[in-house]
């Protein structure tokens, strides 16, 4: 790989980082669009929280998601006044993007690298802004890579959801992975990680499915955390409290209109990057 000059790094609006971030470190972020009528569509330009999709909105039937073209990749990675490009997508399991962003990588008349962030979301966002911190500090192209093959290596997402009904109607996740909640309270929690869910089980209400994020959170951090960060489906006040009882984030996202179609309101979690074991 050539250690080539300024380096963009290009992700999608799936990811929860949030517009300060994806400006200061210059990230060029791709919108989805989400088809919820005959009407129109909703595009999703990522960013912020946006407001929560209403409840009519929830149950009109996902027609289809407009993910990034080939073409719309290609001119983001030979953008003007950079030498080399790394695109960054969610986890294959789970989405679509890293084939056009594969291909694209491969048409570009400059350097360019696809890479699967392993995660999705918030975990992504984290894996975007390991690189973008390298690019934005000057870094070549292989360091850039380096630095986010890293965070995708360590990066840990732990989530609540309000509902499965939502999920299991879009279909990216087996049912045996999700479970069932017990009762109108209870939430269902899984980790996502290394491209993988694993169900942690169904809690008895908001509270426990918090508290069984921290726990996660903790056991997974012996040596400290580098970054972490809460995100959340129309659930402010859930954030502000997992925010608490981890001790503080860097951040705190919203999902894009595109992935509440997929999960419903009331999601909430965190990611994380641990701290790796000084030698």
């Amino acid at each position: 790989m050539l250690a080539v000059g300024r380096v963009i790094v290009v992700t999608d609006s799936s990811t929860c980082l949030p517009l300060a971030l994806a400006d200061e470190f210059a990230i060029r972020v791709l919108p989805i669009s989400s088809y919820l009528s005959e009407e129109g569509t909703a595009p999703d330009l990522g960013g912020d929280a946006p407001a929560a999709l209403t409840e009519e909105a929830e149950l009109e039937e996902l027609t289809a998601a407009n993910r990034p073209f080939v073409t719309e990749y290609l001119a983001a990675v030979e953008a003007t006044g950079y030498d080399a490009a790394v695109v960054v997508t969610p986890a294959i399991e789970f989405a679509a993007m890293y084939r056009n962003a594969s291909l694209a990588a491969g048409l570009a008349t400059r350097p360019a690298v696809a890479i699967d962030a392993r995660t999705a979301a918030a975990g992504q966002a984290l894996v975007v802004l390991a690189g973008a911190r390298v690019a934005s500090a000057g870094g070549d192209l292989d360091a850039v890579v380096a630095a986010i093959e890293d965070a995708t290596r360590r990066v840990e997402l732990v989530a609540s959801l309000a509902s499965l009904e939502e999920i299991r109607r879009s279909g990216p996740v087996p049912e045996e992975v999700l479970g069932a909640a017990g009762s109108a309270a209870a939430r269902s929690v899984f980790r996502m990680s290394h491209g993988t869910i694993e169900p942690l089980g169904a809690t008895g209400g908001a509270e426990e499915s918090l508290e069984t994020i921290r726990d996660a959170y903790r056991a997974s951090t012996p040596h400290g955390v580098e970054r972490a960060t809460v995100f959340h489906a129309g659930a402010h006040e859930l954030a502000a409290r997992l925010g608490q009882l981890l001790g503080g984030v860097d951040f705190v996202s919203g999902f894009s209109a595109a992935m509440q179609v997929h999960t419903g309101r009331g999601v909430v979690g965190a990611a994380w990057l641990p701290k790796a074991a000084t030698p």
